[in-house]
C-alpha cells in the first residue's frame, strides 16, 4: 500500500513539475486586454522611440535601463506589449544580436 500511495505521490510531483514548464502558472495576458493597450499605448509618435542595434548581453530590459539612467516607469508587462508593437510581434526573448529594433522612451513620472 504505501509503494502505490508512493507512485501517485510521484506522478502527481512529475506531472505539476511539467505542467509548470510547460504552460506556467502565471496568467497569460488575453487578446482583449492585448487590443486594448495597443490602441490606448503611451507611444504615439516617431519622438517616443529610438532604435538600437543588438549587441551581445543585451536584453530589452538593460538597454531601456541603460536609456532611461535608472528604474523604468512602467510595468514590465506594458514594455513588452509596447516592445512587440513597435516590432511587429517579435518578443523580447527573441531578439537577435546584430538586428536593429525599435524601443520605446518612457517619460520619468513627476510629483
Amino acid at each position: 500500500m504505501k509503494k502505490i500511495i508512493a507512485l501517485f505521490t510521484s506522478l502527481v510531483i512529475l506531472y505539476s513539475v511539467y505542467h509548470d514548464l510547460t504552460v506556467g502558472v502565471l496568467p497569460a495576458l488575453s487578446a482583449n486586454s492585448t487590443e486594448q493597450e495597443e490602441s490606448s499605448g503611451p507611444i504615439k509618435e516617431e519622438n517616443d522611440l529610438f532604435t538600437k542595434k543588438i549587441k551581445p548581453g543585451d536584453t530589452v530590459l538593460s538597454i531601456l535601463e541603460a536609456h532611461q539612467q535608472g528604474p523604468l516607469p512602467v510595468a514590465i508587462e506594458q514594455i513588452v506589449a509596447d516592445f512587440e508593437r513597435l516590432n511587429n510581434g517579435v518578443k523580447p526573448e527573441q531578439i537577435q544580436m546584430g538586428e536593429t529594433y525599435k524601443f520605446p522612451i518612457y517619460l520619468k513620472e513627476t510629483d
